[in-house]
């Protein structure tokens, strides 16, 4: 009787142990589902030593996105999962808990580009990821707190759903094609199509003036500042004369130098009186003249106005 009742316990502990493992690899199976699929855990911990500019040359290889210097749908993705993978690694979160959290910006951006999921929608599978972090056995700490949930939280709302419509607009709104250019055959057998468009430069003469303490008067005047056509032909035409002409044309303006150096500045000054009193000499003789034709007509009119009142 006793043996029977040793091997029934026996059998019960063998049961129960067996029961403990079920629900062990059924907690592991499920929290592996929360992991990133697209990098494994020792790729994480690989990152987390490396500067941010060597982090984001690896993401563009793990998600291929080769064309995002020239495609805004690439570089705006590839920003959105560096900033994510940077921003939990400056929170000291573990690899596990960085591959958590790389797992739900993808379900959320899928949410959004592939099933088109509305905002309210989209929070509240957000929310029950979130649930599903927090769920574990009592033996088991969950994989985030209430605070480090809570700062996921906050990240995602400045990140994501504060910026939802543009993320909508980048996923649903198509963006202009160039049709212009050439095909060129790789090795793989598929084919680049290189893609050229015509950018219009602005003229100098176009541009504002540079401040002041940009640049020297000296060098904006002598290479800087637009020139007009007249004074760019005036230019060039000097450029190319004989040294004998700007030789003979350098002496005439010499000779005229020299001819205004006997007058003083009185001398300058009594001219420019005469011209002076000649100029508005004139302008009152022709001011009189008008007033005087004026008056003639004011006289004429108030003539004709007597004469139809009678």
């Amino acid at each position: 009787m006793s043996g029977r009742v040793k091997q029934s316990t026996s059998k019960s502990a063998d049961k129960s142990a067996n029961d403990t493992k079920d629900e062990a690899k059924d907690n592991d199976a499920e929290r592996d589902k929360l992991y990133w699929k697209k990098m494994s855990h020792d790729q994480i911990n690989t990152l987390l030593d490396l500067t941010v500019e060597q982090v984001q040359l690896q993401f563009e290889e793990i998600l291929d996105f080769g064309n995002h210097r020239t495609c805004l749908k690439e570089a705006a993705l590839l920003d959105y999962f560096v900033h994510g993978f940077w921003w939990a690694k400056e929170m000291n979160f573990t690899c596990q808990q960085i591959s958590c959290i790389m797992a739900v910006l993808q379900l959320l951006l899928d949410n959004l580009s592939e099933k088109q999921i509305p905002f309210g929608d989209n929070l509240n599978e957000f929310a029950k990821f979130i649930a599903r972090m927090r769920q574990s056995p009592p033996e088991v700490d969950p994989l985030f707190d209430v605070e480090q949930a809570t700062s996921i939280a906050d990240y995602l709302t400045f990140s994501l759903f504060q910026n939802y419509r543009l993320y909508e607009f980048l996923f649903t709104q198509p963006r202009e094609e160039l049709l212009l250019g050439k095909e060129n055959p790789r090795s793989n057998g598929s084919c680049l199509t290189v893609f050229q468009r015509t950018i219009e430069v602005l003229r100098s003469t176009d541009l504002v003036a540079p401040l002041e303490e940009g640049m020297s008067t000296d060098v904006y005047l002598r290479y800087m500042a637009p020139v007009a056509v007249g004074e760019h032909e005036e230019r060039s035409r000097q450029e190319e004369e004989p040294e004998e002409d700007v030789a003979g044309r350098t002496e005439n303006q010499e000779k005229e130098q020299a001819e205004f150096e006997g007058y003083t500045v009185e001398d300058v000054k009594l001219v420019m009186e005469d011209l002076t009193k000649e100029m508005l000499g004139n302008l009152q003789a022709e001011f009189t003249e008008k007033l005087r034709i004026q008056e003639t007509y004011s006289a004429r009119l108030e003539q004709l106005k007597h004469n139809a009142s009678k």
